[in-house]
This record gives structure tokens, C-alpha cells and sequence, in this order.
């Protein structure tokens, strides 16, 4: 009754600032008890996941009619063309474009757009009518001419590259100087949601918690979705610092953000050993995505 009486007072931006905030405080002395926790190889039974799974319900909110793709294409192409203020025609290319819906919405706005993914399985055909370039291509491996593009952009997809050394570097030598990178992806392996396989196992962090046999015995008894544990490159977030560092001489950073996920510290708190014996950098479970915009040098 509080909380729907404080929605009518309050409006939903400042009621979710002040909840950030609050979580932000209480992941403070999540931090301390996972710092002072011992490195254990240990994981949970079955029997816990089975327990585990009836508390935790994580349908993924992310809509794949017709216009749930056409909407995020139009609001992804929006936040692109801020960034560059467009003024002429431009040359994109998208990697791992899965529905090409943003390059559809470029394509709209007048713009040259290229789109490669492993498969066409899941390209929109409003795309194609469109006439937006699609190719079956590795980003490990572009089929492109060197300084071909004004911007190349991706989209929750950097978490699966199995190379993302050798997809950034390609990226590198295919866009123009003073051309543009912007990557966004989430969530990041060590987060919450890491491993992708949230339509069969509910758990947040269920990499940690549990072996990978475990979660494969569970899902198979259970008749539901097999996890493809290659699905993710199991980069951690430090990973991914280290590796835009190494290339800053080729590229600034125009903008950079880290998203943080602050809503399953109970996990983190009960379990402190389990996460402890992955990793030692707490922010590696708190942020799930990063957004980055880089320049070519």
C-alpha cells in the first residue's frame, strides 16, 4: 500500500534514483563481507539448485515481436546518429546485427548500412526490403577493404565474441580515421545473468554456484533448454579494461559507462566463497554491461 501510495506522489525516475541509491549503500557492506571471505572450490548441490530455482524468477525483458524490433531499432539508431550529429550521408556497418532492425532505421535516415552475423537465421525481412547490405561473415574476419566505414557499432554481442582482441582490431582497420566504435554489451559473465542461461535456469550467478555438469544434469532432467556454455567468451570486466587500454593509442575514448547490477547482494552475502574462488574483484559481479564510444586516431 506504501509503495503504490509513494508511485502517486513520487515520479517512478526519482523513486528508482533513490532505490539505486539505497542498493549502492547496502553493496558496501556486501563488498566488505566478500572481501574478508577464503577462497573455496566448492560448489552447491543439485538438491540446493532445485530450492534455489523455485525462488528466483527471471523472465528476460527483452520483446521479439515486429514491433518490439522495430522500436528498439528506432531508438538504438536514435542514440547512434547523437553521437555523431549527423550531417551527411554515412557508411555503417553493424556487427552481430541477429534482426538488422537498427540498420534499418539507419537505412532510413538516408544512411549506407552493412550488417554481418554468423547466420541470417534471424535477419527481418523489413530489413532486406530496405536494402540494407546483409552478410554471413565472422567479425573475427571482415571481408571489407581497409577505412571503409564512417561508424561500425554493436550491440550486445562483444560478450560473445570468442576473440574480442581480434574483433576490435578488425574493427580498427575497416573504420576511417576520425570514424566512430561504439559497443554495448550486457551482461558481462561474471554478472548476475552471465552465463545466458536464464530460459532454463532462473538462478542468478549460477555459474558460481553450481559446476557445470550440475546445471547440464538439472536442465536435461527437467526437460528444459540445454545451456550452450560456449554461448559466452567468459571474459571478466578487468578483461575487457585491459584490452581497450591496449589499443588507446589507436582509439580515444569518447564516452564510457558501466552498468551496474545491485539487485542480487543476498546471493553474493550467503555465498561469499563460491564467488571468491572466481574472482577477486567484486565490481566484476556488480557491473553487468559497459557502453563505450571510441574515435579512430
Amino acid at each position: 500500500m506504501i509503495k503504490l501510495l509513494l508511485k502517486k506522489i513520487i515520479p517512478e525516475i526519482i523513486i528508482k534514483k533513490i532505490l539505486f541509491f539505497l542498493m549502492k549503500i547496502k553493496s558496501f557492506k556486501t563488498r566488505k563481507i566478500f572481501k574478508k571471505a577464503i577462497k573455496n572450490n566448492i560448489y552447491l548441490k543439485e538438491e540446493d539448485l532445485s530450492i534455489l530455482q523455485t525462488k528466483y524468477d527471471y523472465p528476460p525483458k527483452y520483446g521479439y515481436s515486429k514491433e518490439d524490433l522495430l522500436l528498439r531499432g528506432k531508438e538504438r539508431a536514435a542514440e547512434l546518429l547523437k553521437i555523431i550529429k549527423k550531417k551527411r550521408v554515412i557508411n555503417f556497418l553493424e556487427l552481430g546485427c541477429f534482426d538488422g532492425m537498427v540498420s534499418y532505421s539507419l537505412k532510413n535516415k538516408d544512411n549506407n548500412t552493412f550488417a554481418i552475423d554468423l547466420t541470417a537465421e534471424g535477419f527481418d525481412q523489413r530489413a532486406i526490403d530496405k536494402g540494407v547490405i546483409f552478410r554471413e561473415m565472422d567479425a573475427i574476419n571482415l571481408d571489407f577493404e581497409d577505412n571503409k566505414f564512417d561508424f561500425i557499432f554493436s550491440y550486445d554481442a562483444f560478450e560473445h565474441f570468442f576473440d574480442p582482441e581480434k574483433v576490435l582490431k578488425e574493427m580498427i582497420r575497416v573504420v576511417k580515421k576520425d570514424g566512430f566504435i561504439y559497443l554495448f554489451f550486457a551482461p558481462l559473465y561474471f554478472s548476475a545473468m552471465g552465463l545466458h542461461a536464464y530460459r532454463s535456469i532462473t538462478i542468478p550467478y549460477c555459474q558460481f554456484l553450481f559446476s557445470k555438469r550440475t546445471l547440464s544434469d538439472f536442465t536435461i532432467k527437467n526437460k528444459l533448454e540445454l545451456i550452450d556454455f560456449d554461448k559466452v567468451n567468459g571474459w571478466s570486466l578487468e578483461d575487457f579494461k585491459k584490452l581497450f587500454k591496449k589499443y588507446s593509442k589507436q582509439l580515444s575514448i569518447i564516452n564510457y559507462r558501466e552498468i551496474y547490477d545491485y539487485r542480487y547482494l543476498d546471493l553474493i552475502s550467503k555465498y561469499p566463497e563460491y564467488f571468491k574462488n572466481k574472482t577477486n574483484n567484486f565490481d566484476d559481479l556488480i557491473i553487468s554491461g559497459i557502453r563505450i564510444v571510441f574515435k579512430r586516431k
